[in-house]
């Protein structure tokens, strides 16, 4: 994929191919594309992406909405948990494909159209926002200017605080110093320099008195970074080496509860098998009381009958009986 060239639009939104077919108040009013990330302006409610309105409103102080006109001390707006709800339940439409989806599983665009590439860390991008901010802001392997006048090079962003500390930076930061003591101490001795010469050196001192706290509030920053970065690696490192160690015991485990598993369905079949014995058992037991003759010299027998063989073919069983102390055991059927 050939990396995209840096003359593209500086910000933009998600494109789709159905926009009649949504609500317009959905899409960013400076990219006008489908809004990626929304924020709603909070003097006029103008809805926009979050990466539109970072470097597409001015960021001057006091503020001027370029919408309402409205004239703000600064430029104040927040998420727009709203537009958000409405995205979610939106269908769209690829602009390059059949595809069509929700809003949410819009991931197709990453996975098949992303047209744009970092030329740094040759991360692809489907989004002309989501580029721009990774190119700018996110990309430790971005390179950025030095800042310090007289030094032309451009560094990683990873390797800044190197080049701050390499022996051709401190030699220009070096020369500077000294020019402007010189310069100073000059200005200092000459009783006839103007006025206008003295506000100069003052500028001077003072532009050079901001580079330097720059400098060091950057260089704090990078340590911060750089001992986070330190500190997450190692947290992953560990992280990983507790979880390989798991797997061995994960596996373990689960081939003891397959096993307790198929031990406990065994159980509850031969349990079953028992209880069916059983009232099979319940219903050829025989009845033990003793019978007489009738005064018609007849035996009533007592036939046992139960509800669930109501309407269905069925054999009735007499209780056992003798026709002597020490004779056969006979059962009647019907």
């Amino acid at each position: 994929m050939a990396t995209i060239k840096e003359t593209h639009d500086s910000f933009g939104g998600l494109k789709i191919s159905n926009k009649d077919t949504i609500n317009l108040s959905l899409f960013c009013e400076l990219c006008k594309l489908l809004l990626l990330e929304p924020i709603q302006l909070l003097c006029c409610g103008t809805r926009l992406c979050r990466w539109c309105s970072n470097k597409g409103l001015p960021d001057s102080e006091p503020f001027t909405c370029l919408f309402c006109n409205i004239k703000q001390a600064k430029k104040q707006a927040h998420v727009d948990r709203g537009a958000e709800r409405e995205l979610k339940m939106i269908k769209v439409e690829c602009y390059s494909c059949s595809w069509n989806g929700l809003y949410n599983d819009y991931k197709h665009l990453g996975q098949q159209h992303a047209y744009l590439q970092c030329s740094d860390c040759h991360e692809d991008f489907f989004s002309v926002n989501l580029y721009e901010e990774h190119r700018q802001e996110i990309c430790t392997y971005r390179s950025i200017p030095c800042g310090l006048p007289g030094c032309i090079e451009h560094i990683k962003w990873s390797e800044i605080a190197i080049h701050y500390l390499s022996d051709k930076h401190q030699k220009i930061l070096l020369k500077i110093i000294t020019q402007h003591i010189v310069s100073k101490n000059h200005l200092a001795n000459n009783s006839n320099c103007s006025t206008t010469t003295f506000d100069v050196a003052c500028n001077m001192e003072q532009e050079f008195t901001t580079v330097n706290e720059k400098i060091n509030i950057f260089l704090t920053e990078v340590d911060t970074y750089l001992n986070n970065s330190t500190q997450l690696k190692s947290e992953h490192d560990q992280i990983k080496v507790t979880y390989d160690s798991l797997i061995p015991q994960r596996n373990t485990v689960r081939k003891i509860l397959k096993d307790d598993n198929e031990k406990i369905n065994q159980h509850i079949q031969d349990q079953n098998e028992m209880e069916k014995k059983i009232d099979d058992i319940k219903h050829l037991q025989p009845f033990t009381k003793n019978l007489s003759l009738d005064s018609d010299s007849t035996i009533t027998f007592s036939f046992i009958k139960h509800s669930h063989e109501m309407n269905v073919p069925f054999s009735m069983y007499s209780s056992k009986f003798k026709t002597s102390q020490f004779g056969y055991n006979f059962m009647l059927r019907v």
